[in-house]
């Protein structure tokens, strides 16, 4: 037969005890009180915490932004400038072809190699919206170039469309015409950080 003790404590361990309870509330208030002065000194580094929340804004006085080197890049430029009313316009086959190689290689997920889904896709969209892209920006150095770009109205006939920011990136083959494509895409938001806009170039600006 197991036989239970009583369990007694002396004054003085009670006594530490008490000690130590209250050494460790007052640390965890002085940590407490710590953290929030800190919150105070710190500040916060998300958006939402900084309760800064604009609404987007799409330009609508586009001016395109041309930064070349030499005569061959501006006249890539315009040739970028040109496909892109093409594809907003009316486009084919046929004047595709013009500035895209039948080699065209695609790295856009949404299409297939060749000048010919580019252009039935856009020709799709021209028939049914008020299809409108904005040039807003185009670098062109040696057989590469980019474009920053808003599609607008592909897929909707609302006014108010934001559009799709897209960063097209093209490489010239040895025929003049552009033999591939890369691009990167996100729709504009409706709400920003900041009240600058996703395609305004403001630095230096007056």
């Amino acid at each position: 037969m197991i036989k239970r003790l009583p369990f007694r404590i002396g004054a003085h361990t009670a006594i530490a005890l008490l000690v130590a309870n209250f050494v460790f509330a007052i640390a965890a208030i002085a940590m407490q009180s710590d953290g929030e002065e800190r919150s105070k000194r710190t500040p916060p580094t998300k958006s939402r915490d900084q309760q800064l929340t604009y609404l987007q804004r799409v330009p609508s006085n586009v001016r395109t932004d041309i930064f070349v080197g030499d005569e061959e890049g501006a006249q890539r430029a315009q040739q970028l400038i040109e496909i892109y009313k093409i594809l907003e316009s009316a486009p084919t086959i046929e004047k595709v072809r013009k500035y895209v190689s039948d080699d065209y290689i695609q790295h856009s997920t949404m299409l297939p190699d060749g000048p010919q889904p580019l252009a039935m896709l856009f020709s799709s969209s021209a028939k049914q919206y008020p299809v409108a892209i904005d040039v807003h920006k185009i670098a062109i150095v040696g057989d590469f170039g980019m474009a920053h770009v808003n599609f607008r109205n592909l897929a909707t006939e609302d006014p108010a469309d934001l559009g799709v920011a897209a960063v097209d990136m093209y490489y010239w083959g040895k025929e003049g015409k552009i033999v591939e494509h890369w691009d990167t895409l996100q729709t504009v938001p409706t709400h920003s950080a900041n009240p600058n806009t996703m395609f305004l170039k403001l630095y230096g600006e007056e």
